[in-house]
């Protein structure tokens, strides 16, 4: 099976590899329930034009390693380090959105097979693609409120596709995690099944997308993306300005260092 890798000789985070019609994206860093670094945000976007150049391609699958978790996100230990002012927060978010970008512009369907935890930036790249078929074991949370920071405005469309305004208000105001039947009743995914039947499921629904006309999926994902995207003249400046806001204050960095500590944080709302 052909692959792509980071670098020569280690273990590659992300892992792309093709065979044949399908192309599988997973998220290498089991050990760390694929919470994934900086630099793998930044390589999945160089790896989604590895899958666009080859025309055998007829669908892609995203995964996490291990069989145990999906991706509980970004890998909050970097923060403190690259994510420390606005202008270091606003780069990062900009190479998260870009990943999540680079999987919804992707011509072929893209299929999120979910198990364990789906957090954060993981359920952000859940959301990028266009099926969502999770686990019965599978939990889902956008943690961001617990962590004194906002979630991308840009990312926010995607999570609308899904769900209705009241259930994304419930899932950023709270910051609980969802188990699956409640995700799929909300409209998060799309299908739940058993853990033993995951890869199962996964691997027909790619069998019967990649028999089906390759320009027609092509058609009926531009078409589909573009009229659910809200006007281009909307505007996020405020929305923006209120994430630049939330990075700098000193509930942020309580956040991220309660979340270390491993205690529950207290905020202050400065």
């Amino acid at each position: 099976m052909p692959t792509v890798s980071l670098q020569t000789g280690v273990p590659a985070n992300p892992l792309l590899s093709i065979n044949g019609p399908v192309a599988e994206l997973l998220l290498n860093a089991a050990d760390r329930k694929n919470a994934l670094p900086l630099a793998a945000w930044q390589r999945i976007p160089e790896l989604m034009e590895a899958v666009r150049a080859d025309p055998a391609v007829r669908v892609c699958i995203v995964r996490g390693a291990g069989g145990e978790s999906f991706c509980a996100g970004a890998d909050i230990s970097e923060f403190e380090a690259i994510r420390s002012t606005p202008e270091a927060a606003k780069r990062y978010d900009d190479i998260n959105v870009a990943a999540f970008q680079s999987l919804k512009a992707l011509p072929v369907p893209v299929i999120a097979a979910i198990n364990g935890p789906c957090l954060g930036g993981g359920l952000g790249l859940a959301l990028a693609c266009d099926i969502r078929i999770a686990a019965r074991s599978s939990v889902f949370s956008i943690p961001a409120a617990r962590l004194g920071l906002a979630y991308p405005p840009e990312a926010l469309s995607d999570l609308l596709e899904a769900v209705s305004v009241s259930n994304a208000k419930r899932l950023l105001f709270t910051a609980d995690r969802f188990p699956a039947d409640e995700a799929l009743a909300m409209g998060l995914i799309n299908e739940v099944v058993e853990d033993a039947a995951l890869d199962g499921r996964i691997a027909a629904l790619c069998e019967r997308i990649a028999a089906n006309a390759p320009l027609s999926l092509k058609a009926a994902k531009h078409a589909l993306n573009h009229l659910a995207q809200p006007a281009q003249a909307t505007e996020l400046s405020d929305a923006q300005t209120n994430a630049r806001i939330c990075v700098d204050s000193e509930d942020y960095r309580e956040g991220c260092k309660a979340f270390l500590e491993k205690r529950t944080p207290q905020f202050k709302g400065g």
